[in-house]
C-alpha cells in the first residue's frame, strides 16, 4: 500500500511541478527575430506533454489504489518483486550512468556525437530485440533532431571542444 501511495505523491508533484514551470516559460526572454516561435515554445511543448502525461498516470494511479482490494494472499514486497523483470535494477543504474554521462560528455564531445552514442548505448540496455532498429535509429534520429534545431529553428547546437568542434563546424 505504501508504494501505491508514494507513487500518487510523486505523480502529483510532478503534475504540479510541470505546470508550475509551464507558466515559469514565459519569463523568458523574448526575441524580436523569432516572434512565431520564440524561446518558450519549446519549454512549454515539453512541459504541457509531460502535466498531461503524469495527470493521466496519476489519475490511473488513484483509480487503481481505489479499485484494489485493502488485502491480498501476498504482501506487498512480494508482488513487487514478481513484477519486476529480470535485470530491471542494472538496467536502470546504467540508465542513469548513460543519462549523467550524456550530460558531462555533450560538452566535450557535441551534440551529434553525443547524442548518437546515447541513443546507441540506450538502445542496447532496453530489452527489445529488434537489432535493425537499434543500429538506424540513432544516426537517423540525430541527423533529423540536429536538421530541425539547426536549420528549422536556427539554434546553435554544442559544438564540443578540441577536434570534436572542428568536426562539427564541417557538418552544420
Amino acid at each position: 500500500m505504501l508504494h501505491k501511495l508514494s507513487e500518487v505523491v510523486v505523480f502529483a508533484a510532478m503534475t504540479i511541478a510541470s505546470v508550475a514551470l509551464w507558466f515559469t516559460a514565459d519569463a523568458l526572454p523574448v526575441s524580436r527575430r523569432y516572434e512565431q516561435v520564440d524561446s518558450d515554445l519549446w519549454p512549454k511543448l515539453v512541459f504541457g506533454a509531460l502535466a498531461l502525461c503524469c495527470a493521466v498516470h496519476l489519475a490511473q494511479k488513484v483509480a487503481g489504489l481505489i479499485a484494489a482490494p485493502s488485502g491480498g494472499p501476498r504482501s506487498e514486497d512480494e508482488a513487487i518483486e514478481a513484477y519486476t523483470p529480470d535485470g530491471y535494477h542494472l538496467r536502470l543504474v546504467l540508465t542513469g550512468a548513460l543519462i549523467v554521462g550524456y550530460f558531462v560528455a555533450l560538452q566535450y564531445i557535441g551534440f551529434l556525437l553525443a547524442t548518437m552514442i546515447f541513443l546507441w548505448v540506450g538502445a542496447w540496455i532496453l530489452p527489445y530485440r529488434n537489432t535493425l532498429a537499434k543500429l538506424v535509429f540513432a544516426p537517423v534520429f540525430t541527423i533529423l533532431l540536429a536538421a530541425f534545431f539547426s536549420y528549422g529553428l536556427s539554434l546553435s547546437l554544442p559544438r564540443g571542444s578540441g577536434i570534436f568542434y572542428e568536426l562539427s563546424q564541417a557538418l552544420f
